[in-house]
């Protein structure tokens, strides 16, 4: 203290010098923390702008739009895409309980017209043989008019029908010579009371909560042809069936048929060669053409019964909130 009250100006001078000293230090500390991390943040810039400039392709102007008009298609695309998972989604159907059983009685009485009155691919009448009261899968509605209380199965039926009524003109195309039965999948509490059955688990696409599916089966006669018709119809896929399996039930022939059949061929084969003097006894035929005879196969074009299970695939994607989300 005798120091400052001899020289406080010295005292004091030498103070703010100490305090200078440390501030100035300080400082010095601070800025080379700045200056290094700016060093740091330049490095970095120096090495994006390096890998910018050696990329593939180069981020000019030309390939930023060039990839904006990239992921447009692509999301087009992806839009497409879902469009078709979904387009089951696309039937309209109607919650409406009287306004879906009136739909009902049309299908039924419109389908049964149209087989009463079906003309082939020639213009020619032929009527499409079916059972006596044939509903054409909706036997439970055939006779009486009220409908499940179920809001959730009007849709569905309203669904089933649209289907149906897709598979049936398909079928009606094809020109089969009958339709002896119309399956769908029961969805009411009746279970097959109502003719319906239910696909086997091992052979339907069926997930929950990612796939949805709707099942038929159809019953038809007819000759091949017919078939093959009808499965190019629903490979065009407008909507989405697929066929899960095919039945044939061909008619069988007796043996004692067919040695019939084969002697009456025989036989008008002689009245034939008989008009123009030929023989048309056995004996006066050579005996290997005898048995070349017995042995000619005589081939029948019958009609075939036909089971076809079809199901209706339904997607369901999740929304593009979600998926964002995710």
């Amino acid at each position: 203290m005798g120091l400052f009250k001899k020289n406080p100006v010295f005292c004091i001078l030498c103070a703010v010098g100490v305090l200078a000293f440390v501030g100035g230090t300080a400082l010095v500390v601070m800025e080379s923390g700045k200056l290094a991390t700016s060093k740091r943040q330049v490095e970095s810039a120096d090495s994006q702008i390096k890998g910018l400039l050696y990329a593939t392709p180069a981020p000019t102007s030309e390939n930023v739009q060039a990839a904006q008009k990239n992921a447009e298609e692509l999301n087009a695309k992806l839009q497409s895409m879902r469009d078709d998972l979904q387009r089951g989604s696309r039937l309209t159907v109607s919650s409406d309980g009287t306004r879906v059983m009136a739909g009902l009685q049309r299908y039924m009485s419109s389908h049964r017209r149209r087989v009463a009155n079906h003309k082939n691919s020639d213009g020619v009448k032929a009527e499409i043989v079916v059972p006596n009261g044939f509903a054409f899968g909706f036997e439970k509605y055939a006779s009486e008019t009220k409908i499940s209380d179920d809001a959730a199965i009007i849709p569905q039926l309203d669904k089933q029908r649209q289907i149906l009524r897709y598979i049936l003109d398909q079928l009606i195309k094809s020109d089969p010579a009958g339709i002896q039965v119309v399956e769908r999948e029961v969805l009411e509490q009746s279970a097959t009371a109502d003719g319906g059955f239910k696909i086997n688990p091992a052979i339907s696409a069926r997930v929950p909560g990612a796939i949805d599916t709707l099942a038929f089966r159809v019953t038809f006669t007819g000759y091949t042809p017919s078939l093959r018709k009808f499965l190019n119809k629903l490979a065009e896929f407008e909507l989405p069936l697929v066929v899960r399996s095919v039945e044939v039930d061909r008619p069988t022939v007796s043996a004692a048929g067919a040695k019939k059949k084969g002697k009456k061929a025989a036989s008008n084969i002689d009245d034939i060669f008989s008009v123009f003097g030929g023989a048309s006894s056995s004996a006066d035929k050579p005996a290997e053409t005898k048995s070349a005879a017995n042995k000619t196969p005589v081939i029948s074009d019958t009609e075939s019964s036909f089971t076809v299970t079809l199901e209706f695939i339904e997607i369901i994607l999740p929304s593009n909130s979600e998926e964002n989300s995710n």
